[in-house]
């Protein structure tokens, strides 16, 4: 992931490095659409490093079109984000807000 963030700010590779975050947000919103066949989804936190930056914007660009083109009925649902530190810490973030499960 950071070969691929690095490419991103190097103008001979920009565009190639753009079409692997073009298919990670139609995977987005694919994915999307069809969790929203079983749970009504309105808000959606994007968070993980590879939200970071320039391609972080693309993915959700595409996935926001995706939604928009292939399911009108599921165009509402609304992208959060965090700055980029937290965008790098997700993980830790969604993990500690897991409850407590007594063994």
């Amino acid at each position: 992931l950071k070969l691929i963030q690095k490419a991103m700010a190097t103008p001979a590779k920009m565009e190639t490095t753009r079409q692997i975050y073009e298919t990670m947000g139609v995977y987005l919103g694919y994915a999307l659409a069809q969790y929203s066949e079983f749970y009504k989804i309105d808000h959606v936190m994007i968070l993980g490093r590879v939200s970071r930056g320039d391609g972080g914007n693309i993915m959700l660009d595409t996935a926001k079109e995706v939604l928009n083109q292939e399911f009108p009925e599921y165009s509402g649902i609304t992208f959060h984000t965090a700055d980029d530190y937290f965008k790098g810490v997700g993980q830790c973030i969604a993990a500690a807000a897991l409850p407590y499960l007594p063994s």
